[in-house]
């Protein structure tokens, strides 16, 4: 009889552990909901001073980057500003080939993501030149140039070309790095 007893008195003292601290989780969540403890954007919150005054509190963590975490800035390239104010867009040149009668080119930036921009393919051989432009695509995560087929017989010439890839926008420019392509 004594050992039932034991065992059920365990039993009950785990249940009201357990719930006790259901309760005190629920109520310090709540507590700091509803002072705005999750709703942190890094603008201005209202506090209320010791005299009951409301007055506006720059968050601490925006202004100071030490501070400021976050998941995604170590994924992102940074981003730097050019003499005009433009970002510099990382442009890269995933292919560029003769596919049969054209030349096929994709491309994309790697650090920024803007609802829209243009890209500029730009063919140099000694004194001969070929240029294209076309559209650049927000992806849902980055920008994407749209493949460009260029027929062969535009180029002026067989032969070596060098090409780059320029994106431009209202608020970022960037130029490629050379790319030979082979026309035959």
């Amino acid at each position: 009889m004594e050992i039932e007893k034991k065992k059920t008195s365990k039993a009950v003292i785990i249940t009201v552990l357990v719930i006790v601290f259901v309760l005190a989780g629920g109520a310090g969540y709540w507590y700091l909901n509803s002072n705005g403890f999750f709703d942190r954007s890094g603008e201005e919150t209202e506090q209320t001073d010791g005299d009951g005054d409301t007055t506006n509190v720059e968050d601490k963590n925006a202004t100071d980057p030490t501070l400021s975490s976050s998941k995604n800035d170590d994924d992102k390239p940074p981003v730097e500003v050019d003499d005009s104010g433009k970002k510099v867009a990382q442009v890269g040149i995933t292919y560029a080939s003769q596919n049969g009668d054209v030349v096929e080119v994709r491309s994309g930036v790697n650090n920024i993501i803007e609802e829209s921009g243009t890209c500029q393919y730009i063919f140099t051989q000694n004194s001969l030149s070929l240029t294209r432009t076309n559209n650049a695509i927000f992806t849902g995560t980055g920008m994407n140039c749209e493949t460009i087929n260029i027929p062969v017989k535009d180029f002026p010439a067989k032969g070596e070309w060098q090409m780059v890839v320029k994106y431009t926008s209202s608020t970022a420019a960037g130029t490629s790095q050379t790319k030979t392509v082979m026309l035959k």
